[in-house]
């Protein structure tokens, strides 16, 4: 959510009437950097390394998961809407409310309509099970040949491509094209033409526009096997030494114990940290101003809020925050009203989430769980090796990662379809 600038005259003026505890750690002193600053590589100099480049590839699915997806409620995705951002198709509960035309016209799912973009896909490598509804305003890939099972009605948006068999307990409507290497079976509804395997079982209550036999393969949609993207470790290690903490005089402990309400301004520029860690009453706000990457060396654990506030008195701020270590949030993190400024990179196991928590941030973390409590408020993507969380998951994905390899002058990637 950016903020307009004054800031820095705003807390002078603050402080000096003795109203606050935010205490500024570092001050913006003149810079070799110019704002908004080069982009951010991880890992290499070249465009493939470009911390918008791998996001945007990666931001393809709202959600990629390398093993089994199995939500206990709901799974329920929408796109964000704003400047720049395209309307949620539909009008369910998991397109974005009641407003925008129905996806379904005449009243039947087998009328379906294809959206004219494809955006906010989930993604598996493993298996895909809900216990409630499953709503995807774009495609559904599942890998796996475990049974997709889905415990209430719900919607694909895009196409759906199951490597294994399609079994919902209630209604399940595909608005594009439906390929299945096993069976279907229950109150199916495809808009476009149900593709299945010659040895396939299709129950008489699949309904489609067209069927067509043939052989059905579904190429892994995360492709784990093929190892991250980049050495998230090595990158960090790599700025323990070189890094631009000269710049702003700032310390690699400077965040390492934080008690009290604590500003930090950063201009651009790639800097290290030893680790983040906070108290109960250590809420931290990082102001960023121009491409600035935070690379730290340990973990990040918060006791109490982590915002991130994108700067407006620059063009195209963004934090690229690469954690060596696993992270544990506080109640919020990160930038909920503009995730697509912030990007997470987590080299360890685990990312933790407690209950009731609001996060809004890109999310690369290959080798860890993403776990969260009850009532979790997302905004961002998600590419885990594992996800589980307490109860429904709301992904509200922002179609605008997928641009952020113009950082480095790259075309988005292509949509999933």
């Amino acid at each position: 959510m950016k903020q307009s600038g004054g800031w820095r005259l705003l807390t002078l003026l603050v402080a000096a009437l003795g109203c606050t505890r935010t205490t500024e750690l570092a001050n913006a002193v003149a810079a070799s950097c110019t704002p908004p600053g080069p982009p951010i590589h991880l890992g290499g100099t070249t465009n493939a390394a470009c911390a918008g480049v791998i996001a945007a590839q990666a931001a393809r699915y709202a959600l990629c998961s390398c093993t089994d997806v199995t939500i206990p409620g709901d799974l329920i995705v929408s796109g964000l809407v704003g400047p720049g951002r395209p309307p949620r198709p539909g009008g369910g509960v998991g397109a974005g409310g009641s407003a925008g035309q129905s996806p379904w016209p005449a009243g039947h799912p087998v009328d379906g309509l294809l959206p004219q973009m494809f955006y906010a896909a989930i993604g598996t490598d493993g298996s895909f099970q809900t216990g409630g509804h499953a709503d995807v305003p774009g495609s559904l890939v599942v890998a796996g040949t475990g049974d997709v099972k889905i415990g209430t009605q719900g919607h694909v948006l895009g196409n759906a491509h199951i490597a294994g068999n399609l079994l919902p307990r209630t209604g399940y409507w595909v608005s594009g094209d439906a390929y299945v290497a096993g069976n279907a079976a229950g109150a199916i509804s495809v808009g476009g033409t149900l593709h299945t395997s010659s040895g396939s079982l299709v129950d008489p209550s699949v309904m489609a526009r067209a069927s067509v036999r043939e052989t059905v393969t579904v190429e892994p949609p995360c492709n784990c096997e093929a190892g991250p993207a980049f050495d998230i470790g090595a990158a960090v290690e790599a700025r323990r030494s070189k890094n631009a903490n000269a710049q702003l005089e700032l310390l690699p402990g400077i965040l390492a114990d934080v008690q009290s309400p604590t500003t930090l301004d950063l201009t651009c520029g790639e800097y290290y940290l030893d680790d983040i860690r906070s108290g109960a009453d250590g809420a931290i706000d990082l102001r960023i101003h121009g491409h600035v990457g935070i690379f730290v060396g340990g973990d990040v654990r918060l006791g109490n809020i982590f915002t991130v506030t994108l700067a407006d008195d620059v063009d195209d701020a963004t934090l690229d925050l690469v954690v060596a270590g696993s992270v544990y949030t506080g109640r919020s993190f990160g930038s909920p009203g503009d995730p697509d400024g912030v990007r997470l990179w987590v080299g360890e196991t685990t990312v933790y989430l407690p209950a009731q928590a609001q996060f809004g941030a890109f999310v690369y973390a290959p080798y860890a769980l993403f776990s969260a409590g009850s009532q979790l408020s997302f905004t961002g993507s998600l590419f885990v090796r594992t996800v589980t969380v307490a109860d429904n998951l709301y992904l509200g994905s922002d179609p605008d990662v997928n641009q952020a390899g113009a950082e480095c002058g790259v075309d988005p990637p292509d949509p999933v379809k």
